[in-house]
């Protein structure tokens, strides 16, 4: 694990690269309900069925 990089540079350049030609989309949606499972997770009232 001590090689392994933190971050992918190469992901991040392409990213960068599609939000600067306005071709990065971002699904508000699917980021609330991450959001929500994490601040479950980290209270400990995981209620996922």
């Amino acid at each position: 694990m001590a090689g392994t990089p933190v971050v992918d540079v190469a992901k991040v350049a392409e990213i960068k690269q599609a939000i600067s030609e306005g071709r990065f989309q971002i699904n508000s949606g699917v980021v609330a309900d991450r959001l929500i499972a994490s601040a479950r997770e980290l209270l400990g009232a995981d209620t996922r069925q």
